[in-house]
């Protein structure tokens, strides 16, 4: 049984099972990819086998943690739109939570996130196909921040001269 969201607090992390790191990757590369990739990736597998769908793809609130770099506290940002699945297939739970209001998304991000758990033969193409998008994500984001390497600035503060 799945358990409840907790609101406001890591909800992302709450169902997925134990700290999986390929799981919480899976989802960060589901979460930064385009829909049309998710569902290529989805609509395959939920045409030849009977997902159920356990929670309908929903919009929700999700509170923004973040740290304050000075005195090291937590604080809530604000919140965040984000839309939630949770689907079984063959077995296996595969859960979505994915920023924005993009139903079909979250839906296919979680049948993607059941099928890297199950042992269906079309786990090892998804799997290969997440890989290779992950791979096409990191490149671009270090391309990007190579970009704005030249912008830095580099503030000198008097504590820095004792």
């Amino acid at each position: 049984v799945a358990q409840p969201l907790e609101r406001g607090f890591n909800n992302y992390y709450s169902i997925i099972q134990g700290t999986d790191m390929e799981a919480i990757e899976r989802s960060k590369i589901l979460a930064k990819s385009p829909a049309g990739f998710v569902t290529r990736l989805a609509r395959p597998v939920m045409e030849k086998y009977g997902v159920h769908v356990l929670r309908q793809p929903a919009k929700t609130l999700v509170m923004i943690r973040m740290r304050e770099t000075v005195a090291k506290a937590d604080f809530y940002l604000g919140e965040m739109l984000a839309v939630e699945a949770l689907v079984e297939l063959e077995g296996q739970r595969g859960f979505a939570l994915q920023m924005g209001d993009d139903t079909e998304k979250a839906l296919a991000a979680a049948v993607v996130d059941a099928v890297c758990q199950t042992e269906l033969p079309e786990r090892q193409a998804v799997e290969q196909a997440l890989a290779e998008q992950g791979r096409a994500l990191q490149e671009a984001e270090e391309r990007a921040r190579a970009r704005h390497a030249g912008t830095r600035v580099h503030f000198e503060t008097l504590d820095e001269f004792d």
